[in-house]
């Protein structure tokens, strides 16, 4: 699917264009016209003759254009009569339509119908559509604005994606006040046919864009956008601010991996995964946009040196500095009389150094302070070191605002905070390390494994020893083989109505001998005799484990980014110690010794104060065999192993809960 003549047209036709200057249609046309854009413009209107000194058409059947397909249409019309003009729009040839009409499946089940029949009209003939309930989009570099909001007419290299219409338009409306880079803006809508994928795909060709922002609330194919998106980070980073990041979703999941891998979770990991940056809030987003593309891109020593007037500031920077694990390289003190000579002095010294790539410079309005000579001194600072970050954080109001104003003119970064700064700042370092290890994501195909239709707790560890994952042997209980068993034994109750065992009563460990073992099932018996009268709820015995660290192992099946592999500090306190890591399934046994590292309980696990260590080797392997288990068997909405016994000589899974 080819979008070069989607954004880049040579003529446009504005359907639902009108005199009157307070409907979309007439001022998306306004738009074009004042945005300079150099082909052909083509009001479509039922009745009238001439709109804004263009000749206007009352079908698209009567433009004059000699390629249809070279004509990019705008639709700005009621949502009922918008399905008939993409029918139209196939017919003739046209293959690139912005719907801006609202009114489909955001809105009612019959605009869901609509909105149907402009997807099956789509696919059947090839069609790119944005939207619709879209803004629309702005191509600077040619000079297209084909929305209703209004932006400066510059050229750039940053590409801005929007899946909210508000935030786009305050997006738009910050830019205006600014002297900034913009190349693409798009207003995602429903993305009922063009999604982000469609797009990423797109920026990643042209040459001219070297940053690439987000806003979404969803993504319509986690595997794709990963696959993309992991490409592409290595030469144009890609930042994004997720809308909906409440867990309300958790209460259905049945499992801890369900619970801690929730909705807004897997997003977060699917998109680490991708290599995109997280941004937290709209602030983030537009303190991202100061970064000039060689920022993102030098290879320099990341180390953040300060520069301030006021030691109050420089330590609550540098708490934050600390906070956000920033590498941090000093901080210098001229004092509350410095002047912008010391300002000068103290710049040219710090950046002259080898290894000094970074600065932040902060200044508090004090008496003898030179606020403009100092701005300019950072701007001498920055043109004799261009290929050096030079920040600014001049903390204040009214006394700082025209220097601040002088600094951004320049392209200084400049915050109003010298925390916010520092969280900025750290996007940059993260990409850097991140691009040294990220490895493309490949789509993960399903093997030719056989189809799990039902699954009982026997044959759940059965599937794990199929997938050479150890476990603690298991058996039903049963009075005449009470001598038989290896004891310390440990009882419990399984099936349907025991998915939190602990929770009921249902486990008992350390029955040292038969006589433990038949007194604590016929305790456990009676306390359930209701729920045993299903045969699906049964009692089984596994011998006692000892000397071990447990492990939480499992995935929830997230319906966007797949298998969520979720890792931690494992036993009855999951969920409160919250001790754990996700990740996407494609995990390599390098990539499990990593997750292991991060996790607090890996420095136990290593041995901590002279302590026995545990088989690491043996866990990350058993993290590869049940994401391979994951990847083989889509049926499997969610598996627990928990605990997972981590010994000094191997694993053992003690128990597994598996639920399709």
């Amino acid at each position: 699917m080819s979008l070069q003549k989607f954004f880049k047209p040579s003529s446009v036709a504005v359907i639902g264009a009108s005199s009157d200057r307070a409907k979309i249609g007439r001022q998306v046309l306004d738009n074009i016209i004042s945005g300079g854009f150099k082909g052909t413009i083509y009001p479509i209107n039922l009745k009238e003759k001439n709109i804004a000194d263009l000749e206007t058409y009352a079908d698209l059947k009567d433009l004059p254009a000699k390629n249809f397909a070279d004509v990019l249409v705008v639709i700005a019309i009621p949502a009922k009569f918008v399905v008939a003009e993409i029918e139209k729009c196939a017919i003739l040839g046209i293959k690139n339509i912005i719907v801006i009409s609202a009114g489909f499946k955001e809105s009612s089940a019959e605009g869901k119908i609509l909105e149907d029949q402009l997807v099956k009209i789509a696919a059947d003939n090839s069609l790119n559509i944005l939207g619709p309930n879209c803004l629309g989009f702005i191509n600077t570099l040619t000079d297209l604005n084909a929305t209703f909001g209004a932006a400066k007419n510059q050229d750039g290299n940053i590409a801005i994606l929007s899946q909210s219409g508000a935030v786009g338009s305050a997006v738009l409306d910050w830019l205006k006040n600014k002297d900034f880079n913009l190349g693409y803006f798009v207003s995602l809508g429903n993305k009922a046919v063009l999604d982000e994928s469609d797009l990423l795909e797109y920026l990643a060709t042209d040459d001219k864009i070297d940053l690439i922002i987000l806003y979404l609330e969803d993504v319509k194919d986690g595997q794709r956008f990963m696959s993309l998106a992991s490409r592409i980070v290595k030469n144009k980073p890609i930042a994004y601010l997720h809308a909906g990041e409440s867990e309300m979703g958790t209460k259905m999941a049945s499992s801890h991996s369900g619970a801690l891998a929730g909705s807004a979770a897997s997003f977060k990991t699917g998109m680490e995964r991708a290599g995109a940056i997280k941004l937290n809030d709209l602030r983030e987003l537009f303190n991202l946009l100061l970064f000039a593309p060689k920022n993102w891109h030098n290879t320099n020593n990341k180390d953040l040196y300060l520069i301030t007037n006021a030691g109050g500031p420089a330590v609550l920077t540098a708490d934050e500095i600390g906070r956000q694990n920033v590498p941090f390289g000093g901080s210098q003190d001229i004092f509350g009389d410095a002047n912008a000579a010391a300002y000068q002095t103290a710049i040219d010294k710090t950046l002259a150094k080898d290894g000094v790539d970074n600065l932040l410079v902060l200044l508090t309005p004090q008496t003898s302070t030179q606020i403009i000579e100092t701005a300019n001194a950072i701007i001498n600072g920055a043109k004799k070191y261009p290929n050096k970050l030079i920040m600014a954080s001049f903390i204040g109001g009214e006394a700082v605002a025209p220097a601040i104003k002088l600094l951004a003119e320049n392209n200084i970064p400049v915050f109003d905070y010298p925390e916010e700064a520092v969280r900025s700042y750290k996007k940059l370092v993260t990409y850097k390390e991140l691009v040294e290890t990220l490895k493309p994501y490949n789509f993960i195909t399903n093997s030719n494994s056989e189809k799990i239709t039902n699954i009982s707790y026997a044959s759940s560890f059965a599937l794990l020893n199929q997938y050479k994952i150890p476990i603690v042997d298991v058996v039903t209980y049963a009075k005449e083989n009470i001598e038989t068993y290896k004891y310390p034994a440990v009882l419990k109750i399984v099936g349907p109505d025991f998915l939190h065992k602990t929770d009921k009563g249902g486990v008992v460990v350390n029955l040292k001998t038969p006589a433990d073992l038949y007194l604590s099932a016929d305790k456990m018996s009676a306390e359930n005799k209701v729920s045993l009268k299903n045969p699906e709820n049964y009692l089984v015995v596994q011998e006692q484990a000892f000397k071990f660290q447990e492990i939480i192992l499992g995935f929830k099946r997230d319906n966007v980014f797949g298998p969520i592999m979720m890792i931690g500090w494992g036993g009855i306190y999951t969920e409160i110690l919250k001790d754990f890591k996700l990740a996407i399934s494609d995990i390599s046994f390098d990539n499990a010794l990593e997750i292991i590292q991060d996790l607090k309980i890996y420095k136990i696990l290593n041995g901590a104060r002279g302590q026995k260590k545990y088989d690491i080797n043996a866990l990350a392997q058993a993290i590869v065999n049940v994401a391979k288990l994951a990847n083989d068997h889509p049926e499997i909405s969610e598996l627990d192993i928990n605990p997972l016994f981590v010994e000094e000589n191997g694993v053992k899974a003690g128990d597994v809960r598996i639920i399709l």
